[in-house]
């Protein structure tokens, strides 16, 4: 399932020449589909040596250590293999301008010097309390959602658990899209949470290991010999992504059978030797659904109903199997919303294919926290460690608060549920029309949970002829960041395209200037000189407009 980073956290190594340009603190914002990391790094001079600690504010991580990286003639390079990145910048006027490239995908990361006793950036780290008076927060997040439902921008339903039990809930923006009759939302890769529980189940009764090898069950699998069950759990076992097709990214929308499923991870084989890296790995949990039903000899369906539905009394829960028909449709906006066209789910069952209520995963979730899953031992197996990933579950932070669970997104849906012990809280969502960014979503809710100031999303109200849209139209190129965008009119309104990439509206803000918030990006036209400025991630870039 296609999934969204939700943090990055990398291991930076800096060895540099003209130490006195770049010894110091230097902080930038690293914006990945809308999600913003900021980064902050520490460079100091040792000896003959230069040393590096990296600052993660929206962990409330300092203090990590750096390793490997050149400063030649003023440009900063960056290999962080841990990460599969890189990051390539060239220091100009006291800022370091560059991209950073993690597994293929470029994002824009600028550099600025930063002081820490003059930047209040810094109270970011300081433990964020739960306000005080939940009802009051409660009330907010609904004035919240209202706006975003009164200004067309999100469809979905939220719910919010305190000590156990759902102190809030709210479906919205459904009535819009004509949707009777519904009530469960696609939840993507949450499903592998399901899958992780059952499996360890398994282990529990002794029917599995997690130092089994791969090729008990599938000797075929390229290094099926070393990858341990442990090691697909944990999304390190260096397997790639059979949801990506060969020829097209969206191969599964349409049935596929388990021949050529297997077939397609055989020949997309291995990307690194199992355990040495962590890369998510769809083709792992799709393994990993096959053997729990070849030992249970049980389906998926039949697994879930003894693991979550019996035992929890869960309604509306439902495998792809069971072909459930009261499912909330996806919808993405093109200047007007528009049906989209999903996964065949039963290519993704374990994967990501169940579909539920954001209530009913709160109470998955808070059944996990408290023991009526998996024993004590299994859940500590399955809580994230040293990085992101766990077993099964995941980190999301906010700031000094670390929510665990998993997000999951379809191709029109994105979902998250998440807990945090501390609060004794959790939240789940699913957006199945969303204009804000789902990572924009929760940020905003969590805002309101925990006092911290945000900003409202704005929406135009302007209407932009097409007449005057056609100034904009056209392909542009830059000398700054290898990528071409192609910028043209489709229902009445303004879209971008980058090279390889899906195509996304542009809402207009004012003047000569567009945006598009689930990547928080901004473009600002300058039709005379046949130029356009592209923001993100704290970077700004010119392009120019082909002849």
């Amino acid at each position: 399932m296609k999934t969204k980073t939700l943090f990055i956290l990398f291991l930076l190594s800096i060895q540099q020449f003209f130490a006195q340009q770049i010894v110091g603190s230097w902080k930038g914002e690293l914006d990945i589909e809308g999600d913003k990391f900021p980064i902050i790094i520490h460079i100091d001079k040792e000896n003959s040596s230069y040393k590096a600690l990296l600052d993660s504010p929206a962990q409330g991580v300092e203090g990590i250590p750096a390793e490997k990286t050149s400063f030649i003639n003023n440009e900063l390079s960056l290999e962080i293999t841990s990460a599969n990145a890189s990051y390539k910048g060239k220091l100009e006027n006291n800022i370091i301008s560059g991209n950073f490239i993690q597994n293929g995908n470029t994002s824009p990361l600028v550099l600025k010097p930063y002081d820490k006793k003059d930047n209040k950036d810094y109270e970011k780290l300081k433990v964020l309390q739960l306000s005080d008076n939940l009802p009051q927060s409660l009330s907010k997040i609904d004035d919240f959602i209202s706006y975003l439902e009164k200004n067309n921008a999100e469809a979905g339903e939220i719910s919010i658990f305190k000590g156990g039990k759902e102190v809030y809930k709210r479906n919205f923006g459904e009535a819009g899209l004509s949707q009777k009759d519904k009530v469960t939302f696609q939840i993507g890769s949450i499903t592998k949470s399901m899958t992780a529980m059952m499996l360890f189940k398994l282990i529990e009764n002794k029917q599995l290991s997690l130092n089994d090898k791969l090729s008990k069950f599938y000797p075929k699998i390229p290094n099926a010999e070393k990858i341990t069950i442990s090691q697909l759990l944990h999304h390190s076992s260096g397997l790639g992504d059979y949801v990506v097709g060969k020829n097209t990214m969206k191969w599964l929308t349409e049935k596929a059978s388990e021949e050529q499923i297997m077939n397609h991870i055989i020949e997309q084989g291995s990307l690194f030797e199992p355990g040495t890296k962590v890369q998510y790995s769809n083709s792992g949990y799709y393994l990993l659904t096959k053997i729990l039903e070849k030992i249970s000899k049980k389906s998926y369906a039949d697994n879930l109903k003894e693991t979550f539905v019996q035992p929890l009394q869960l309604k509306n829960f439902y495998t792809a199997s069971q072909k459930p028909t009261n499912v909330f449709s996806p919808y993405s906006y093109a200047n007007a919303w528009e049906p989209v066209k999903d996964f065949d789910f039963n290519n993704v069952i374990g994967v990501g294919d169940i579909a539920t209520t954001p209530t009913t995963l709160n109470i998955i979730l808070n059944a996990l926290f408290a023991g009526k899953i998996v024993s004590k031992e299994s859940l500590s197996s399955m809580m994230p460690k040293e990085d992101r990933f766990g077993m099964g579950l995941a980190l999301v932070p906010f700031y000094s608060k670390t929510f665990v669970g998993h997000s999951g997104g379809t191709y029109g849906t994105n979902s998250l549920m998440i807990y945090n012990g501390e609060d004794d809280i959790s939240i789940s969502y699913s957006l199945n029309a969303d204009r804000i960014g789902a990572n924009n979503f929760i940020i905003d809710i969590f805002s309101i949970l925990y006092s911290k100031e945000f900003s409202l999303p704005t929406f135009s109200t302007t209407k932009i002829t097409e007449t005057e849209l056609k100034q904009y139209i056209g392909d542009y190129s830059s000398k700054e960041i290898p990528l071409g965008i192609k910028v043209f009119i489709k229902n009445g309104g303004l879209f971008g395209q980058g090279t390889g990439q899906p195509e996304f509206p542009l809402e207009h803000v004012e003047k000569n200037e567009f945006k598009f918030d689930n990547a928080g990006l901004k473009m600002t036209f300058f039709p005379e000189k046949e130029e356009m400025q592209l923001e993100q991630g704290g970077g700004k870039f010119l392009f120019n407009k082909k002849k």
